[in-house]
């Protein structure tokens, strides 16, 4: 079965869309169809000059007639939402940032040169039969890692609330990388996406699981109402700009800034500051102040020092606290326990 990796211009796919020589095939697409967010944003990528997939074509040379019929077998909705754009058919959503609201009539000159020029990867599978083709789909799918469940929910929305998460955890790159909180392997299989998500969680809804069918939760609840406007991004933006100026610089390293510990100094950092919902943890008491900064480090050193113990803590004060951060530090149960103490070491309540 042969096959030939080519690159082909949007503008040739526009001809042969209008000379009849394209096809598009539904017998091997999955059944999902695009959002007009998930439209835009590939136009966006496209007019930013951004990569996207390549594109699969089975090509079939009709000896007879001497034509050239190429059927799309992999990348229909992507080439759909192309060849609309192409036609006004499509009028760009706010998920193309200042494209929004064009249509490619609207576009200057220049914009529209780079969308009829930019070069589309095409792997191109020549007279092949559908076994043929679905063998090589086989292939490819045995080569492939799973999807994690942020990847899946990234594919899977298409809300505000998605499209806020990942715009926060590239706005926050810089936190990841200077304080070595997320490794680049991690942000790959989007990770801050979750980490992003579950801060807001508890911004909407208090401290609860870390399970990541309560992460799915959110997503599901808040995907279609949520708006970029939510008071809840402002307070993330305000907590988080306070833990990278004056907590993280002196405590790159420690243990309190790995993922699960940084969300419980997160949801202390919002408790005292913002307040938040009760959610699945109650606070008995009132949360207080937040103690100066240099308090607060030395308290966040200490309680890195626990969770880094080997052996149980000499302080019986402390052994609750070293025990959960040694399980599962994402479930309500740990929380329960770690949550109160973080709120201790910001508001300098902490008995060492």
């Amino acid at each position: 079965m042969p096959s030939l990796l080519e690159q082909y211009r949007i503008a040739d796919f526009i001809e042969w869309q209008r000379r009849k020589s394209l096809e598009l095939n539904p017998n091997f697409q999955r059944g999902s169809v695009w959002t007009p967010a998930a439209r835009s944003y590939l136009i966006d990528s496209l007019l930013r000059k951004l990569p996207i997939p390549k594109v699969y074509l089975r090509t079939k040379i009709d000896v007879v007639t001497k034509q050239t019929i190429r059927e799309v077998v992999d990348g229909q909705q992507r080439l759909r939402a192309i060849l609309d754009f192409a036609d006004d058919k499509l009028t760009l959503t706010k998920r193309a940032g200042e494209f929004a609201g064009s249509k490619y009539s609207t576009l200057d000159s220049d914009l529209q040169e780079t969308f009829l020029s930019y070069p589309i990867a095409v792997d191109q599978l020549l007279n092949s039969s559908d076994t043929d083709v679905l063998e090589v789909f086989s292939r490819l799918n045995s080569y492939s890692v799973a999807l994690n469940p942020a990847e899946k929910r990234h594919a899977k929305y298409q809300g505000e609330f998605k499209w806020q998460v990942r715009g926060a955890s590239r706005n926050w790159a810089d936190l990841w990388e200077k304080f070595a909180i997320l490794s680049t392997r991690d942000r790959v299989r989007m990770q801050d996406d979750s980490l992003i998500a579950e801060m807001l969680g508890f911004l909407l809804e208090g401290v609860g699981d870390g399970a990541q069918t309560d992460i799915d939760n959110l997503y599901k609840k808040y995907d279609e109402v949520f708006s970029g406007d939510d008071e809840s991004m402002k307070k993330l933006n305000d907590i988080l700009t306070y833990i990278g100026n004056a907590l993280a610089p002196t405590l790159v390293g420690t243990s309190v800034l790995r993922p699960p510990h940084l969300l419980m100094l997160f949801a202390a950092m919002a408790a005292t500051m913002r307040g938040i919902p009760p959610g699945k943890i109650d606070l008995a008491t009132q949360v207080g102040r937040l103690a100066p900064d240099d308090t607060i480090v030395d308290n966040l050193r200490y309680l890195a020092s626990i969770i880094d113990l080997d052996e149980a803590p000499a302080e019986q004060s402390m052994l609750a606290f070293w025990q959960t951060s040694k399980a599962n530090a994402h479930r309500v149960a740990s929380r329960k326990v770690r949550f109160p103490v973080y709120i201790q070491a910001v508001t300098g309540q902490l008995a060492k």
